[in-house]
């Protein structure tokens, strides 16, 4: 009696197995089968169109590129992502498309993560100076291969903080700047995200947050900084702040395995990136500069360029209201600032149409 039902257990074990596995199978060609449409939607046919993922040497190292546009006598922008070391490259075809047929766009994987770091022994030291150096080896490398005199830097939280940077010291070589999720003072921005939601949280929350600030506000470098209590600083906020129009992770999960640009070491990085006091360690002084040494208000305010920062209206990561603040402090040959209604700290991911639209009318009245 016990043998046969022994034997039941098993059998029905095997059949569940066969299931699943059936099931992980036809997921794998669900998926291939979409990448490859994907691949067939989002490529460049144009016969003076550019589509191209290539490496080019920096700084002494081989640094990742994808270049994307219909005509490669456009404009050309140079996207910067954020983190630092958080690329999203493989996502471009999914907020970038509606720019493409303007503009010759480079996503740039930085010295130290991504498909860069997988490429190189070596990645050689990480410091702010020595991306702005990379970065102009890059803006001249493009400004040669393109035939331009100048080109359009567009920068993404971290982004904005190497954008503003090379900006201050190679304003010649800049068309327009484009701030999004634009850093002020990264700090003082977390802190002021956490004072805004105690003001409508629960009791408990209120006074875990309060503890939070006052532990942070003691925090003068990154050797200092307790990570899982920022972590835990920046979740609490979000609960309360979150806009309704914000990506979902499993959204955007979907949009990266979906993507025919999507690799096993975009995933491998993705999953490194994701542990919060690991990507704080490998990018140690980057995080540190963003932290406790950049400060926008501190650089120069007059620029004979047009400016444009483009901010999700629940952007509490650097927050809308002190993005504004600055942004009323500079003077440029024109400036504009755009709010995005119910999305974050990624315009780009939770509305690319409106942000493509924003983009390309900016640029097309300068």
């Amino acid at each position: 009696m016990k043998r046969a039902r022994l034997k039941k257990v098993v059998r029905v074990a095997k059949i569940i197995l066969i299931i699943l596995g059936i099931a992980i199978i036809l997921i794998f060609i669900a998926i291939g089968t979409i990448r490859l449409i994907n691949a067939y939607r989002n490529r460049i046919s144009q016969p003076n169109g550019i589509q191209e993922n290539i490496y080019v040497e920096m700084g002494g190292i081989e640094q990742y590129l994808q270049i994307r546009g219909e005509d490669i006598d456009n404009p050309v922008i140079l996207w910067l992502h954020g983190g630092p070391g958080f690329p999203l490259t493989y996502l471009s075809s999914y907020y970038q498309k509606g720019l493409e047929s303007d503009y010759t766009i480079v996503c740039w994987e930085q010295r130290g993560c991504g498909r860069t770091y997988y490429q190189n022994g070596d990645n050689g030291e990480l410091t702010i100076e020595r991306l702005v150096s990379d970065m102009d080896e890059l803006v001249d490398y493009l400004c040669e291969r393109f035939q331009k005199d100048k080109i359009i830097i567009m920068g993404q939280s971290w982004g904005t903080v190497l954008g503003m940077e090379y900006l201050n010291k190679n304003p010649q070589k800049v068309a327009a700047y484009i701030g999004i999720g634009q850093v002020t003072d990264f700090k003082q921005g977390k802190i002021y995200a956490a004072l805004t939601a105690i003001q409508i949280s629960s009791d408990k929350d209120s006074r875990l947050l309060k503890n939070y600030i006052q532990s942070f506000q003691r925090t003068g470098c990154i050797d200092e900084l307790n990570v899982k209590e920022l972590e835990q600083m920046i979740l609490l906020s979000s609960k309360y702040l979150k806009g309704s129009g914000e990506l979902s992770p499993m959204k955007q999960m979907y949009l990266a395995v979906t993507s025919p640009e999507f690799s096993w070491n975009d995933l491998k990085w993705f999953l490194a990136a994701s542990d919060s006091e690991n990507i704080m360690n490998c990018q140690k002084e980057l995080v540190e500069y963003m932290y406790f040494g950049f400060n926008a208000e501190q650089m120069s305010n007059e620029y004979s360029i047009p400016i444009c920062f483009i901010q999700g209206e629940s952007d509490w990561i650097t927050p809308t209201d002190m993005v504004k603040g600055y942004y009323d402090t500079i003077s440029a040959s024109s400036k504009k600032f755009v709010v995005i209604d119910n999305v974050g700290h990624t315009p780009f991911l939770d509305n690319p149409e409106q942000f493509c639209n924003e983009v390309r009318q900016f640029l097309e009245e300068n």
